[in-house]
Parts: C-alpha cells; structure tokens; sequence
C-alpha cells in the first residue's frame, strides 16, 4: 500500500499517529507524511518519510479581536481548521490522486477526507483522544461547509471511511459504528532520557501544561501556581516542559526538578500523580502508564478530556477558574490519599493493554484498500 498520512500543523496532532504509521512503514508498505512547508522539520523528527507540499496557512487569523465574552469560540475554532484545510486542499487532493491508495488523517485534519474523497481512495481517521469531534458533529460539522462546497462534496462528512480509536473504553464518549479500537502506544518524540532514581520515601508528582499553552501564551503561570499548591503535601515534584519553555518557568524552590522534552512515557511509570491541563496527549499518556490525574482545563477538548478522567475514577478535575494553591493541594492530596484513585488508573491501563497492538490493524488496512 501507499499510505499518505496528513494532520493538522502540531506535533499534538502528528505524533499520535506515528506508532501506526510506523507499523504499515515496517510491515512493508510505503508511508509519506504530508507536512506544510514550515511542519516538515517537525514531521521529519518522527524518522518518516516527509512530502512537503503546498504553501503555509496561518489559520489563526480566526481568532483575531476575540473576545470570551462573545460565546463564539466554537465557531472560531471551526474557521481555523477550516481555513488551514482550504489553503492545502487543493495540493493534498492532487498528491492522493497520484500516489495514494489510502489517506490516514487527524480529526483536526479536515483536508484529508476530502481529499480521499476527490481521489476515490479510502480513508482513516486516527483519533488523538476522547472523540470530541464527534461528540460535536451537529454543531461542528455544518460549520465545514465552505470547505465540501469547493470540491463539490454535498453535506460535510469528515469521519472518513472508517475511524481508529486508541482511547481506554473508560475514557471514550460515542464513536463512529466503523471505529477499530488500537492500543495507545505513547509518542512523545525523540529525546535524551535522564536517569530517575526511584522515589525516596515520598510520592512523585508530575506537572505538565504541555507544548501549546506557553507557546502561544509566553508564560506558564499556571504551571506556578500549581507548584506553589503542590510544594504544601510532602510530595516530589517533577515539572516537564516543552523545548525551549525552562526559561518561562522563572526561578523555582530549590528540589523542584525541571525535565525539558522528555517523553512523558518515560517519566510517568514512577510517578504517583501527574498533575496538567487535559490535553489529549497528556490524558492518554497518564492513562496508558496507569497514573491518576488532577485535571485543570481551560477549553475546548481539555474540558471533555478532564470530565472522562474524572468520570471514570481515575483522577478529578479542578476546574481553571478555581486554580489556586490551596485548591491544587486539596486535590493532589485526595488523590493520594485514596487508593481507588490508582486502582482505577490501572483497571484504565490494563484495558489499554488488552487493545490490539498497531502493528494488528495493519491487515485490516490493506483488506480496506482492496
């Protein structure tokens, strides 16, 4: 098979989909990532072939004058993806009439269905957590229209073919009746791991706010915030941040150890708690190495992610708007103090475990493509 692989501009999109991505590469068929001009250099850290094609869009023109009093931000959202897929549309369509026989897209993705649609060609749509998307089809997916009036399309259907859903059971909300369940295989990049000692004595925490807060924020406030709740248990603290963000986090306490880009794969599995602010990557990644979660989200996703952790006993959310020291220390030390917390997380892991592996759907794939 010819794969073509295509997701939204972010590394948080892309790297979900790497270990698949990677099994079709090693059972011999051919697999190029699409990548926008200035994406190529991250996509090609994932060691896959990259094609780069068509020009950079900046679709966070959408979120100009926004103002979160005006209850447009789903709308808002919706015109940055569209306008992303709009202005590489047309070079995504044309690279899978010549070359693809299958397209594998992100659900933020919105060119890929089209352009699998254009060629004739199936497709498949890798989710990156809880099916958020979906869940918001009826008010989303209208939205889109712009985009299936280009090319022709009728109604908006970007649910592809068939979906491939590696979230816990636990975690997941309604999914497609085409969806084949995979294990989350975590993918945090390439980095140089440091050596952890085990705990000494003390629970280990994790702080995180993953990549794109401080990216486009400047600050990692939040992050400090959580700290100074965290420094009142008796607890250790690591913080992991994004490259390039240790300066954002100022001075700390002198003990607080700060990791930058390392795989949360490789941190988590010693850690007792992690402590973040729901994104998909960070969700899964917890749940898939078995740790409760504090969950504080501040929009879109984190929400729906935060509200399925906290549902399926694995963790709490403490909502942004009641991020203070005292409220992160409260729900840090409820955690711990209460072993159902764990249990649960690791009922979620296990379950995660028992999913098939990448590499098993990759016959499902080539049965889909004849």
């Amino acid at each position: 098979m010819r794969i073509l692989v295509t997701s939204y501009p972010a590394v948080s999109h892309l790297y979900p989909m790497v270990p698949l991505a990677w099994a079709l590469r090693t059972a011999g068929h051919e697999v190029r990532v699409a990548a926008a001009p200035s994406f190529a250099a991250a996509a090609r850290r994932t060691g896959l072939p990259v094609l780069p094609l068509g020009e950079d869009v900046d679709g966070t023109v959408a979120w100009e004058g926004f103002d979160p009093r005006a209850g447009d931000r789903t709308a808002r959202t919706m015109r940055m993806f569209r306008l992303t897929a709009q202005g590489w549309a047309a070079a995504l369509v044309a690279a899978a009439r010549d070359w693809a026989d299958v397209v594998l897209f992100d659900p933020r993705e919105y060119a890929g269905p089209v352009a699998a649609a254009v060629a004739g060609i199936p497709s498949a749509r890798v989710l990156y957590g809880v099916d958020h998307t979906y869940a918001e089809r009826t008010v989303e997916w209208p939205l889109l229209a712009p985009l299936w009036d280009d090319w022709g399309l009728g109604e908006p259907d970007p649910a592809g073919t068939v979906t491939i859903d590696p979230c816990p059971a636990a975690l997941q909300l309604e999914t497609p009746p085409a969806a084949w369940p995979v294990q989350t295989i975590p993918y945090n990049g390439s980095a140089l791991i440091p050596g952890l000692a085990g705990p000494a004595g003390r629970p280990r925490v994790c702080l995180t706010w993953g990549a794109s807060f401080g990216g486009t924020t400047g600050n990692l406030d939040p992050v400090r915030v959580a700290l100074t709740g965290l420094l009142r248990c008796d607890v250790e603290v690591i913080v992991a941040v994004a490259r390039g963000q240790r300066a954002l986090l100022g001075e700390l306490p002198a003990g607080v150890r700060v990791l930058e880009s390392v795989p949360l794969h490789t941190i988590l599995p010693s850690c007792a708690l992690v402590v973040h602010q729901g994104g998909a990557g960070t969700a899964l990644t917890a749940a898939a190495c078995g740790v409760p979660q504090v969950v504080v989200p501040f929009k879109g996703d984190q929400l729906t992610h935060a509200g399925r952790v906290a549902a399926a006993g694995a963790g709490v959310l403490l909502p942004a708007a009641e991020l203070t020291p005292e409220a992160v220390a409260s729900a840090a030390l409820e955690v711990l103090g209460d072993a159902g917390y764990a249990r649960r997380a690791a009922d979620v892991a296990a379950e995660n475990r028992s999913r098939p592996a990448p590499a098993a759907l990759v016959r499902q794939l080539e049965f889909l493509t004849r």
